[in-house]
């Protein structure tokens, strides 16, 4: 069974890479680093790459490749020593939870492992919070790495 790490572009993530890479070491599983990029930062990003003549055709394709490479860096640079014949990267584009969610059902991971922030209940009913979300309707057991930041 492998292990799912759910990471993005924060530094909370090189925490979910680490404990994720030990438990694929400790059950002699793969690790399989997703990386989603959210909708609204692919749109962000589209637009900024397509207002340059020579790179209209920007596609979720490739966004969603760009962030299987991200994935597959990061671990390898965040874990000194980690085999990378027991890493399988991914990228998605979307809603960062559906995502996350959907790799998951698919894959049925042993763990499924994210980071999170602590908030207040105000801050989680006004913000959202995708931890929360994940948490509750994930269907394998989530390991949380809780920062304050």
């Amino acid at each position: 069974m492998p292990i799912l790490a759910a990471i993005d572009e924060n530094e909370r993530s090189r925490a979910v890479v680490e404990i994720a890479a030990d438990l694929a070491r400790t059950y002699d599983d793969t690790l399989v680093a997703l990386h989603v990029v959210p909708l609204e930062d692919f749109e962000a990003h589209k637009q900024s790459i397509e207002s340059i003549p020579e790179f209209r055709d920007f596609s979720f394709t490739r966004e969603a490749d760009s962030a299987k490479r991200f994935a597959r860096e990061f671990v390898l640079e965040t874990v000194d020593g980690f085999d990378s014949n027991q890493l399988d990267a991914r990228g998605r584009v979307g809603d960062v939870t559906e995502e996350i969610l959907s790799e998951a059902s698919a894959l049925d991971p042993r763990f499924l492992v994210i980071s999170g922030r602590r908030r207040s209940p105000t801050g989680k009913a006004v913000f959202g919070n995708t931890a929360q979300q994940l948490l509750l309707n994930a269907e394998c057991p989530v390991v949380t790495r809780l920062s304050d930041e």
